[in-house]
């Protein structure tokens, strides 16, 4: 039996949810790169003897892998010895959760500023990926975890775009197919919807149903039931305001399992002989997230009819400015909201109007420093959970794949 070659760059939780999730089907050969060779190694063996508990030997390696801008060059050799079907990237700076850890009030704060301000945490390992890839692999497909509806169209202006990405909008369609079931007094398997909508939209619902800022023009629902259209039977209030009621979930590192079987569902029917459809951010290099047919090693917009491109990214749009990015310019350049921005400011002390992609290493470094500077003051006016905020303070300076 022939298998994919799937690659995941970055060796963290997400990771190792997926490959819990995928190692027992057998469907592909397993190559993990991390910078740190022996937490891979031991993470690869992990799932190897976990898959033999049910029988199944599993093929599965571990490489050493930095992204950092001197390593492209070494990245590239390496892929080029794994020549991978498939690159999941999990690499960050930051992991999404890190604020989390704060004292409540501190990261109430801070979280107002939104993702759109962590963009640089992101980017950076992103780009330095992109350009290895490019190099030596630029055949394969590449899925991005981090961030991708942001890091995506604006990889896509500097001709590095991934394929598509995981999670996200992906995440919010199981709740939604409930909510629509539970007001429609049906079953979930017989509602079949299809929703625009950027990383701030798919985060806020499931907390608080539609977005305080509500737009009209942030998302974008259609839904069918046992293949009749029905979109507009129930208001998007009572649909979104049940997700939140109704089907509230885990967050944090549990909540990752959402994530995680998002992201097998795509990369199990990225090379399937017929097209599969499914949701995912940033396909094509493009804003936000969309309803997407993948398949035969394709990605393509599934948009229902009646919703054009055009429509799509500007719905897209808008939510990416609720998420503290105004706009990326055709050179790839990140411009920030002023209201995010000041929320950063005034927590970190971090200002960026703006943010070139050949910037986003350094700008990620200051952030870094000045987050460590933060977590570690806000520490000194808290005794308890010393050594968890100062070892994810710290954590998040260093490169983590």
């Amino acid at each position: 039996m022939h298998r994919k070659k799937l690659l995941i760059v970055g060796g963290g939780n997400l990771c190792l949810q997926i490959l819990q999730i995928l190692a027992p089907r057998n469907q592909f050969e397993f190559h993990v790169a991390s910078r740190d060779s022996e937490k891979t190694t031991r993470l690869c063996n992990l799932i190897r003897l976990a898959a033999l508990q049910q029988n199944v030997t599993v093929d599965i390696h571990s490489h050493h892998m930095d992204l950092r801008e001197s390593c492209i060059s070494r990245n590239a050799e390496t892929l080029l010895k794994i020549r991978p079907d498939i690159i999941l990237n999990c690499a960050s700076l930051q992991p999404w959760r890190v604020i989390t850890q704060l004292p409540a009030e501190r990261f109430a704060a801070l979280d107002q500023a939104q993702l759109g301000p962590w963009l640089p945490m992101y980017l950076a390992p992103a780009y330095a990926l992109m350009r290895a890839v490019k190099q030596s692999c630029p055949k394969s497909l590449v899925v991005n975890a981090a961030f991708p509806d942001a890091v995506n169209p604006i990889l896509y202006k500097v001709g590095m775009a991934p394929d598509i990405g995981i999670g996200n909008i992906a995440n919010l369609i199981p709740a939604t197919r409930c909510a629509i079931a539970r007001l429609a007094e049906c079953l979930p398997t017989q509602v079949c919807a299809k929703l625009v909508g950027h990383h701030y939209f798919s985060h806020s619902v499931p907390r608080h149903g539609l977005p305080p800022q509500r737009l009209e023009s942030s998302f974008s629902l259609t839904y069918w039931i046992d293949g009749e259209e029905r979109t507009g039977e129930h208001a998007a209030e009572a649909i979104f305001g049940c997700v939140a009621r109704e089907f509230s979930q885990l967050g944090g590192v549990d909540g990752q399992y959402l994530t995680a079987m998002s992201a097998v569902t795509l990369l199990e029917n990225l090379h399937a002989d017929h097209e599969v459809r499914v949701h995912g951010p940033g396909p094509q290099g493009l804003p936000g997230g969309y309803p997407v047919k993948v398949g035969m090693g394709k990605v393509l917009l599934d948009l229902p009819y009646g919703v054009t491109r055009e429509e799509a990214i500007k719905v897209n749009e808008a939510g990416q400015r609720l998420d503290g990015i105004t706009l990326i310019r055709a050179d790839g350049t990140a411009v920030f909201g002023e209201a995010q921005m000041q929320i950063m400011q005034r927590e970190l002390n971090f200002v960026m109007a703006e943010m070139r992609v050949s910037d986003a290493a350094a700008w990620a470094e200051e952030l870094g420093s000045k987050y460590l500077t933060y977590a570690e003051a806000t520490h000194q006016h808290t005794s308890s959970h010393h050594t968890g905020v100062a070892a994810h303070a710290t954590g998040h300076r260093a490169f983590a794949c």
